[in-house]
C-alpha cells in the first residue's frame, strides 16, 4: 500500500492523530513509539489507535508500507475496536484488507476479547485500563492512585497536553509522603516540585495508609471525613438579634445571661447564664437561644450536648441571629450534633456571610476553592468572599486573598495589589504574610528589593516554624551581608518579645 492511499484511510481518525504527529516532529520517535506500544500491551485503546497512526507516519518513510507492516497498523486498530473505540471501528471500514475484526474475535497482541461493555480495571497493569475510576480513587486523596494517573498522563502528554496535569498529580502523591512519587520527582525528572504551602491543586482529600480519608479546604480549616472528629469548642457568642424585637425586660434578661456566663461586672456564673437565657429564650430572643447552643456544646452548666447545641442554634438561626447561623453551618461542617454536609454547611454560611459575617465568608470561600460533595469548585465566588472577609475583618482572610490576587485564582494576576494585603496580614500578625512579604522583598519584583527587610520577615516566619520561609532563607542567606543579618536579627528578637513568641 502507497503512503498517499493509507494516510487517506487514517487521515479520518481525527483531529487526535493530526496532533500526534505534529507534536511527534519535534521528539524522538523511538522512545514515543515505545511509550506507546507499552500502553498498547496493557490494553489501553487509545494508546493502540495513536500508535497505529503514528507507525503509519514512520514506516511510510521509505515512501511505501509493506504487507507486514500494513499488518501491524490494522491489527492494532482491531485491538482498539474490540474496546469500542469508535474511531478505530470506523477506520477499520475504510482499510482495504484481507482481514477484519470477526476473524480472531480477539486483540492481536493482548489476547484479550473483551468490548467496551466489560468491566475494565482500574489498574493500566492489570489488561485494560479504566481511567475514570483511577481519576475517582485519586480524586478521593489515594496516594497510589494520584501516583498511577499521573504516570499514565504523563506519558500522554505530546497527545492531549497533560503533563501539567501529571505533574500535579505526581504533586499531590508527594505531599503525602508516597515514596514512588517523591522519587519520580527527584533528579532530572523535569517536574515541578511545588512549594510545601500549595495545596494538591485537584482535591482537597487525603488518605492515610489506613484508609481513612481527611478533606481540608486547601489552606483553611481541616475536617475530618472518616469517622468525624470530636466536637471543636467555643464558638462565637451571638450578638443581638436583628430579626425579633424582644420586649425590653427579655433584653434585659438576655443581657443579664451574657454578663454571668463572661463574668462580666460579676463572678462567672455559668448555672446563672442558663436560668437567664432560657427566661429570654422563652420569649423567642434568638440571642439567648443561641447562647444557650453554646453552653450545650460547651458543656457550660450542664452536661455537653451536641445534638441539643444544633437544636438551639437551628432555632436561633432561623429567627435570623447571624452568630446561630453561623454555628449552624459549624455543626454541618464538623458533624457535631448533625451529620455532616458540606451542602447545608455552605447554605447556612450563605445566610451568614450575606449578612456580613466575615468568619462565615472565609469559609465559604474555603468551600468554593475546593469543591467537594457535589458542590463544584468556583474560584471566582471564592475569591469574591475571601475579599469580603479581608475587608471585613477576619484575620486570616488578608493572605489568602492577596494569594488570590498574586496568582490569578478566580480572576486577574494582580502581584501588586497582592503586597498591600499580605502587609495587612503582617500587620494582624500573621505568620503567613510574613513568610509573603519576605519573599516579595527577596525578588523585588513588584515592591522595593530590600534584602535586610526580606531577611527581618523571613526571620519571624522561621522562628514560628514556617516550612518555605525556612526554605527561602537558605535561598536567600547568601545574598544578604552580616551587617544586614544582624541589623535584622536584633528587631526580630524585640518583635519577638513584644509579641510573645519564644
Amino acid at each position: 500500500m502507497s503512503r498517499s492511499q493509507l494516510f487517506a484511510s487514517l487521515f479520518l481518525i481525527g483531529i487526535i492523530g493530526t496532533s500526534a504527529v505534529t507534536s511527534a516532529q519535534s521528539i524522538d520517535d523511538d522512545i514515543l513509539i515505545d511509550d506507546y506500544w507499552r500502553k498498547s500491551y496493557a490494553g489501553n485503546a487509545e494508546a493502540q489507535r495513536l500508535l497505529a497512526v503514528l507507525l503509519s507516519y514512520e514506516y511510510a518513510e521509505d515512501g511505501d508500507i509493506d504487507d507486514d507492516e500494513h499488518f501491524t497498523i490494522t491489527r492494532l486498530l482491531e485491538c482498539a475496536a474490540l474496546q469500542g473505540d469508535q474511531p478505530a471501528i470506523d477506520q477499520l471500514q475504510n482499510i482495504n484488507a484481507n482481514f477484519d475484526i470477526s476473524e480472531t474475535g480477539e486483540c492481536y497482541y493482548t489476547g484479550a476479547g473483551y468490548t467496551a461493555d466489560d468491566p475494565k480495571p482500574a489498574d493500566p497493569a492489570s489488561g485494560t485500563f479504566d481511567e475514570d475510576a483511577l481519576r475517582a480513587r485519586a480524586m478521593n486523596g489515594d496516594p497510589a492512585a494520584q501516583f498511577a494517573l499521573a504516570e499514565y498522563l504523563e506519558g500522554q502528554f505530546l497527545f492531549f497536553d497533560a503533563f501539567e496535569e501529571a505533574e500535579g498529580w505526581y504533586n499531590c502523591a508527594a505531599k503525602q509522603g508516597y515514596a514512588p512519587a517523591i522519587e519520580a520527582m527527584t533528579g532530572d525528572s523535569g517536574i515541578t516540585t511545588y512549594p510545601a504551602s500549595e495545596p494538591c491543586p485537584f482535591t482537597n482529600r487525603t488518605m492515610d495508609a489506613n484508609g481513612k480519608i481527611t478533606e481540608r479546604f486547601t489552606s483553611f480549616r481541616l475536617v475530618e471525613i472518616e469517622p468525624a472528629p470530636a466536637p471543636e469548642p467555643v464558638p462565637k457568642p451571638a450578638p443581638e438579634p436583628t430579626a425579633t424585637a424582644p420586649a425590653t425586660d427579655t433584653e434585659q434578661l438576655f443581657a443579664d445571661a451574657l454578663a454571668a456566663y463572661y463574668g462580666d461586672g460579676m463572678p462567672q456564673d455559668f448555672t446563672r447564664a442558663m436560668e437567664l437565657a432560657r427566661k429570654a429564650a422563652d420569649h423567642n430572643h434568638a440571642g439567648a437561644i443561641n447562647l444557650i447552643g453554646v453552653m450545650y456544646l460547651n458543656g457550660s452548666g450542664v452536661a455537653p450536648d451536641a445534638t441539643e447545641a444544633a437544636y438551639h442554634y437551628r432555632r436561633a438561626a432561623d429567627l435570623g441571629d447571624v452568630s446561630a447561623m453561623v454555628n449552624l453551618a459549624d455543626c454541618y461542617l464538623h458533624g457535631i450534633g448533625v451529620d455532616v454536609s458540606l451542602p447545608r454547611a455552605r447554605e447556612w454560611y450563605e445566610k451568614a456571610a450575606s449578612d456580613g459575617d466575615a468568619y462565615a465568608q472565609y469559609n465559604l470561600s474555603a468551600i468554593y476553592k475546593s469543591g467537594a460533595e457535589g458542590i463544584e469548585p468556583d474560584p471566582v465566588l471564592a475569591r469574591k468572599w475571601m475579599k469580603l472577609a479581608a475587608e471585613n475583618g477576619d484575620p486570616d482572610a488578608p493572605y489568602h486573598y492577596g494569594h488570590f490576587l498574586e496568582y490569578g485564582i478566580g480572576g486577574p494576576e494582580d502581584p501588586a495589589g497582592a503586597i498591600a494585603w499580605y502587609q495587612k496580614a503582617v500587620e494582624l500578625d500573621d505568620t503567613n504574610g510574613f513568610a509573603a512579604m519576605g519573599r516579595m522583598h527577596y525578588y523585588g519584583e513588584y515592591t522595593t528589593e530590600d534584602l535586610e527587610l526580606a531577611w527581618y520577615y523571613l526571620s519571624i516566619a522561621a522562628a514560628r516554624d514556617h516550612v518555605e520561609a525556612k526554605t527561602w532563607i537558605e535561598v536567600a542567606a547568601p545574598s544578604v551581608t552580616y551587617e544586614q543579618r544582624a541589623r535584622a536579627s536584633a528587631q526580630v528578637t524585640r518583635y519577638l518579645a513584644e509579641t510573645g513568641a519564644q
